[in-house]
């Protein structure tokens, strides 16, 4: 369908004029590679994660892939990750030759908890990642204190929880060996593409540097690429759009939050629905609100299309996807997250969402249940 005035995207990136003008800064200093916009960025980021090393990636995928790879995950290892997820995570996983063994969700956080990790845990095990599922705060604290008594590492993929808190009110990412966040048009804020690793050990922070840069170690005619690695490097313009976003980031994600309480308020004890409880922790980015169904969302997904209203798939379910499948045929079912994938709706939600707009959505969704 084509958009019009009575079309509501799933999502629209706010960009203006301050995006413009970083553009047009970056354009006339002919610095475009990665140069002083990504170095800035990365200090206004660890403003935000109370003074963490920041390390700015070409997206939240590089981040996951170069976490792994600093914590020398490698073939033989197993690294736990949510069964329900955009399955980042467990690709990076198999691109370093480890397996990724996928770990149920809990149905109010829509994340793995310690004690859905610990019954997958084995011999082989030696990390595990856990998402920010929409921005919702996971339990990561009672996930770190597992690890540690296991002596697991502990990757805490916050792609969306950019200027979020956990449970205990510490910035989102801060609380793992490494953090991983995403800078992609869906969050809230965005640089286009791109991506942010954060973590507090310089050794770790120095492994990440070496990684996105080819794994240079020095400079000059001689030995300068000490490790392997990749070109993961942000580049300038997008990261000088991401300042600005950076900037705007408290008030996109108070906007996000009056926009969601509205739909809760709107679906508060409707039949055939239901809003995940994990909506009530604080420390949210909301930046995707999501509805659980009790039919197949798929097909309310269309109906919704054919009114003009782009929902969207939510998060699917690793152990129904063909790469997983065909390397992992006989890992047990997670029945949590495999119901999640199929009956869960991610609604509408953008800083320029208007409440008449939020009603519509609502309104359409409640008719259609009620068929």
């Amino acid at each position: 369908m084509m958009e019009n005035d009575r079309f509501i995207p799933l999502a629209r990136p706010y960009v203006g004029s301050e995006e413009l003008d970083a553009v047009r800064r970056v354009l006339a200093s002919r610095h475009l590679a990665q140069g002083p916009e990504v170095a800035a960025l990365e200090v206004e980021v660890s403003a935000i994660l109370d003074g963490a090393g920041v390390v700015a990636v070409s997206s939240g995928g590089a981040a996951l892939l170069a976490a792994l790879t600093a914590l020398e995950i490698g073939p033989g290892a197993e690294v736990v990750v949510p069964v329900f997820a955009f399955p980042a995570a467990a690709q990076a996983t198999f691109f370093l030759g480890a397996v990724p063994v996928p770990a149920d969700v809990d149905p109010d956080t829509m994340a793995v908890t310690a004690g859905t990790i610990e019954r997958v845990l084995t011999p082989r095990t030696r990390a595990v990642v856990v998402v920010h599922a929409f921005g919702i705060p996971a339990c990561i604290e009672d996930i770190a204190a597992l690890c540690r008594s296991r002596g697991l590492r502990l990757i805490e993929d916050a792609a969306c929880s950019l200027g979020g808190k956990t449970w205990t009110g510490a910035p989102s990412g801060t609380i793992a060996d490494i953090g991983c966040f995403s800078m992609h048009p869906r969050k809230p804020a965005t640089s286009g593409e791109g991506g942010l690793l954060t973590a507090r050990d310089p050794t770790i922070l120095a492994r990440l540097r070496r990684f996105r840069d080819y794994g240079r170690t020095g400079g000059g005619p001689g030995d300068a690429f000490g490790e392997i690695g990749l070109n993961l490097r942000l580049g300038d313009v997008p990261a000088a759009i991401g300042r600005v976003q950076i900037g705007r980031l408290k008030g996109s994600i108070r906007l996000r939050g009056l926009l969601a309480d509205r739909y809760r308020r709107q679906f508060d004890s409707k039949p055939g629905m239901s809003v995940p409880s994990g909506y009530l922790r604080p420390g949210q980015t909301w930046q995707t609100f999501v509805v659980r169904l009790d039919r197949p969302a798929d097909q309310v997904r269309r109906s919704l299309a054919d009114d003009g209203i782009q929902a969207g798939v939510t998060a699917h379910a690793l152990t129904s996807q063909t790469f997983f499948r065909h390397r992992c045929p006989d890992v047990p079912a997670c029945p949590v997250g495999e119901d999640l994938a199929m009956t869960t709706l991610a609604l509408p939600l953008f800083d320029e969402m208007t409440r008449a707009q939020v009603d519509r959505v609502g309104d359409r969704l409640l008719a259609l249940l009620a068929d």
